[in-house]
């Protein structure tokens, strides 16, 4: 199976992801950091400034996935406090399919974007830092309703070309991580 095949199969559990991420950042008793890194990767997905623009044909959607994955293995090294079993079972899926964002991009540009990632958890998106959203209950709120405003939006991804795909895909991370 093509890398981007894989990917583009991960846009199918998106909902349940962010249900994992909005569990994470709801959670008392898990780590601030862990929290202000669930913040920082939903952010991400409402935010206009990404990796690879969202309307980029077949590709848009993909670093958002891949954001996704990468938080979960960067979260995997704080405490998560008492999160559902369908949280934790999400948590360990996403942080097992980011290796194979390592064996697509490569060592040295997976490690840029872990640091990219990493850095969302004190990102400003629209406002907000993930620190005021761990803080704050109104503002998760708006964020939650932000998240389905986008998934409304979102189209099925198509991809006619997965070698072009997955050579547009690499040039835009390796470009921008640079």
């Amino acid at each position: 199976m093509a890398h981007i095949d894989v990917f583009k199969s991960w846009a199918d559990t998106i909902r349940q992801d962010i249900e994992a991420f909005k569990a994470l950042l709801e959670a008392g008793k898990a780590d601030a950091k862990a929290r202000e890194l669930a913040g920082g990767a939903l952010q991400y997905l409402v935010s206009k400034m990404d990796l690879i623009p969202d309307w980029n044909e077949g590709i848009g959607v993909i670093d958002d996935v891949m954001i996704l994955r990468v938080a979960a293995q960067l979260a995997q090294d704080h405490a998560k406090g008492d999160l559902p079993a369908s949280a934790e079972a999400a948590f360990e899926r996403l942080t097992n399919e980011a290796d194979a964002i390592v064996k697509f991009l490569g060592g040295p540009v997976y490690d840029k974007l872990k640091a990219y990632t990493a850095k969302l958890g004190e990102a400003k998106v629209r406002n907000r830092t993930p620190a005021q959203l761990v803080e704050d209950a109104t503002l998760r709120k708006t964020l939650y309703k932000e998240l389905d405003e986008e998934l409304e939006k979102n189209v099925p991804i198509v991809i006619k070309d997965p070698a072009d795909a997955e050579l547009r895909l690499k040039s835009y991370l390796t470009h921008k991580l640079s």
